[in-house]
């Protein structure tokens, strides 16, 4: 640049507040505002080549620079977008604006530092952005909350208002650890809630009770005989990429009780040890239409548990791991036909869908109060053995007391070890189809249907075991079934139905067992009558009771045939017991 002149610099100083203020400075000349600690530089005159006539402020230490930046505008310079009513009047903001469109944890003192407890000042945060007087209620008020990657710890339970939103970095990223036993990590609480007060469910009401939650990105953890999630009488939130994580291991005691018995009934659902939390006020106020999508809840006695009237909940895209029991309703509620007390008919309509299941010691499903619950497209993996394998089944995997719940589509991997697993060599491969008791997947007065088909080998020879199935009490398999030979023209499709009545067959000693075939052929008339198929009930246990049904074959086809059988099978049981 060119120099016009060098001389000594001049500094004049008074009060910007004060007379006249701030006057016109000299080109050059600068300018100390005493009051308000400004400095100012002067522009000099336009003949001497500056723009405008006036003072240029420096920026110091005293100045706010969010104060002073106030023409953000949004991508700026790119000539893309048109933010105003046209280019040449951009919508300008603030950068405090701007930098308050997104809040963080960290604005609140949350550090994420494991060292820190976080408990009182992440509270303090959402008691401030939900339950400040100012804002309350208003819908600009209903920010999303950010917790940036670190392990928050807790030594409380922090209580979630009507309308929060708490998003994380992701499961295994943020992590929230309760260190208290009998605490849970959230709980949610009504809008009749202030900061530092957390109202009592006994004044939830419809209007005010807690709703529209969304809490995402995630990891919920417990170090005690704790909670993960507890929805008080919350309705129509979402919770989305939240894993549930506790202490208990497979063989581990169930809380309060032996794990003795078969369904567990000594133990009690008791109010820690579980992953989520579902409870209700009454029928008017109850945990309604919250959806859980990819979540995972792992090492709980009771992954999800309640003994309320619920309703309309949905679980999906979700998993439970090595839990006792996966999704528990209703094991400990007392019905008494009393909307008023939110236990009239237990939870109901509620839906588990496309969600997998691995190594749950006990029933993956339980539902012992409610009704139409539904079972959908589920994976259940290694459950209902109590730590063991497939072939050391001890429990059902799903197990209803009450009329009106389904599993439709769900698929087992017991099904293929304790249904068909043919064993070419017993002495490589031990005969689980002659030793072990076919206990069910599905147990209780439902219709259960195969997911998928699956296939076996018809031998040459009478009586032998094709398949199995688990005998429960009075019910009915339907099986769908083509027949193929792969050396002679042989072609049969049909159904094979089988019943069972509980009621001692007195020719056999066993209960009453019936079989038919009604099938379609197309082939070689020669080979019509060269297969059938009947069944029986054996005691594989020696127990004194016939547990297990045996579908057979009979196949007079020639020795080198081989005869593939593909099927699916519908089993509908009822709910009377002889």
């Amino acid at each position: 640049m060119a120099v016009v002149q060098i001389s000594r610099i001049q500094i004049r100083r008074g009060q910007k507040n004060q007379g006249s203020g701030l006057p016109q400075l000299a080109s050059g000349e600068l300018g100390w505002a005493i009051d308000t600690q400004e400095l100012y530089i002067g522009n000099g005159a336009v003949s001497e080549g500056a723009p405008q006539v006036g003072n240029t402020k420096v920026i110091t230490e005293h100045d706010n620079l969010f104060s002073l930046a106030d023409s953000y505008i949004y991508r700026e310079g790119t000539g893309l977008i048109t933010t105003g009513i046209d280019s040449s009047n951009p919508i300008t903001r603030k950068l405090q604006d701007r930098l308050d469109d997104r809040v963080s944890v960290r604005s609140f003192g949350v550090t994420g530092a494991e060292s820190q407890d976080a408990t009182s000042s992440l509270q303090r945060a959402i008691d401030q952005l939900y339950l400040n007087n100012g804002s309350e209620a208003t819908v600009g008020s209903r920010v999303k909350l950010h917790l940036e990657p670190g392990i928050y710890t807790l030594t409380d339970t922090v209580y979630l208002p009507p309308h929060v939103t708490l998003v994380g970095a992701g499961s295994d990223k943020t992590i929230i650890k309760q260190t208290t036993a009998s605490k849970a990590v959230f709980q949610t609480v009504n809008d009749g809630s202030t900061p530092g007060t957390y109202a009592s469910d006994s004044t939830s009401t419809y209007n005010n009770q807690a709703r529209n939650i969304h809490i995402e990105g995630m990891t919920l953890q417990v170090t005690e005989d704790s909670r993960g999630l507890v929805l008080q009488s919350c309705r129509d939130s979402y919770f989305e990429d939240i894993k549930v994580t506790g202490l208990w291991n497979t063989g581990d005691i169930l809380p309060l009780g032996s794990d003795s018995i078969e369904d567990g009934t000594n133990a009690t659902v008791n109010s820690y040890n579980i992953g989520i939390m579902l409870n209700s006020k009454n029928g008017g106020v109850e945990t309604v239409r919250n959806t859980f999508v990819n979540c995972k809840i792992e090492n709980f006695a009771y992954g999800i548990s309640s003994n309320w009237d619920i309703n309309e909940n949905n679980i999906q895209h979700s998993t439970f791991k090595e839990c006792a029991y996966g999704i528990v309703f209703g094991k400990d509620i007392i019905i008494d036909d009393d909307q008023a007390n939110g236990t009239a008919f237990g939870p109901s309509r509620n839906i588990i869908e496309n969600s997998q299941f691995i190594d749950i010691s006990r029933q993956a499903i339980l539902i012992t109060e409610g009704r139409y619950n539904r079972s959908h497209n589920n994976l259940f993996i290694t459950c209902g053995n109590n730590g063991g394998s497939d072939d050391q089944p001890v429990y059902s995997v799903i197990k209803f007391l009450k009329l009106g719940n389904s599993s439709e589509g769900d698929t087992f991997t017991r099904t293929r070890v304790l249904s068909y697993t043919q064993t070419i060599n017993p002495a490589v491969i031990p005969n689980i189809l002659g030793s072990v008791v076919y206990i069910p997947e599905v147990e209780g007065p439902s219709n259960f249907e195969w997911a998928h088909e699956h296939q076996v080998t018809v031998l040459s020879g009478s009586g032998l075991t094709l398949f199995r199935l688990p005998q429960v009490v009075n019910q009915s398999f339907d099986i769908d079934y083509i027949l193929t030979s792969e050396s002679y023209n042989v072609m049969r499709t049909g159904t094979i139905t089988v019943m069972l009545n509980s009621r001692t067959d007195a020719g056999v000693g066993t209960p009453k067992v019936e079989v038919s075939d009604d099938f379609q052929y197309v082939g070689d008339e020669t080979y019509l009558d060269k297969i059938y198929f009947d069944a029986i009930l054996r005691d594989v246990d020696a127990d004194g009771t016939f547990e297990t049904l045996v579908i057979r074959s009979n196949s007079s086809m020639p020795s080198e045939d081989t005869t593939q059988f593909k099927f699916k099978v519908k089993t509908k049981q009822s709910s009377v017991v002889s």
